[in-house]
């Protein structure tokens, strides 16, 4: 079935294939075994939170694809003893490399505050704007300060508007960068698809716009330039791609 060596890195086409095979698998799985659905849509959820947590997808797939191995095995090995056996849960299988991975995460962004305005919204999308909104109410005024005396007031004036965008709440109790978000969590699952890519736009909107933001920073830090407010108002930004994960998710 899946004869890939397990080091080897996969590209992004050999991942889609394989992702399709698992699933293809996960079918034939259910009908040759008469089982309910539960395994594959617990693929898929394991899926979303590998994305959601940025992981090594190619590791992923290989503790997926094992994990199916598995479960084939297993019940083969009942047919073989011509005998039923209870169901095995997925309580009982090892934590897989996503799930890990999005614990720490979480533990990570803990202590941010939450814009709470969904119940079923991404946490990290939740703790992700509660923290740019913390960043606007105790550091901007003397970010944007620091930066007019630095930089032209064009670039001052694209931050500070790109910032108000994804912190000043309006009418639906949302800022405006999240309105098409909240629109779809409204829909009850019918576009569930939609519904997680645009969550990944919220999170790399809010990621382009601090890493401009640090890029900006650093320059000013090697020039020598900063003070020490401006200094602990960088190192929150620092703080905010780093606990966030956001390193490598940038424009350029």
């Amino acid at each position: 079935m899946f004869k890939r060596k397990k080091n080897d890195k996969l590209s992004d086409k050999e991942i889609q294939a394989a992702l399709e095979r698992i699933r293809k698998t996960y079918d034939d799985y259910i009908i040759s075994y008469m089982t309910p659905i539960d395994e594959k849509t617990g693929f898929e959820d394991r899926y979303i939170t590998a994305l959601h947590a940025r992981v090594d997808l190619t590791r992923f797939i290989n503790e997926e694809i094992q994990h199916l191995q598995n479960l084939i095995r297993d019940k083969e090995d009942e047919k073989e003893r011509r005998k039923q056996a209870p169901p095995k849960k997925n309580q009982a299988i090892k934590k897989g490399f996503a799930d890990k991975i999005m614990e720490e995460l979480e533990q990570k962004i803990a202590h941010y505050p939450e814009l709470d305005f969904h119940e079923e919204a991404s946490v990290e999308v939740k703790k992700l704007y509660g923290a740019l909104i913390e960043l606007d109410k105790q550091h901007w005024a003397i970010l944007s300060s620091f930066i007019r005396k630095v930089h032209s007031s064009t670039v001052s004036y694209n931050l500070e508007n790109r910032l108000l965008r994804m912190t000043t709440v309006g009418g639906d109790h949302v800022p405006p960068e999240l309105e098409r978000y909240l629109f779809l969590l409204k829909q009850k699952g019918k576009y569930s698809t939609e519904l997680f890519r645009e969550a990944q736009e919220c999170i790399k909107r809010a990621s382009f716009f601090l890493h401009e933001l640090r890029h900006i920073l650093i320059e000013c830090q090697d020039r020598g330039l900063m003070d020490e407010s401006v200094e602990i108002a960088y190192n929150f930004v620092e703080n905010i791609i780093s606990d966030f994960r956001l390193k490598d998710l940038k424009r350029f």
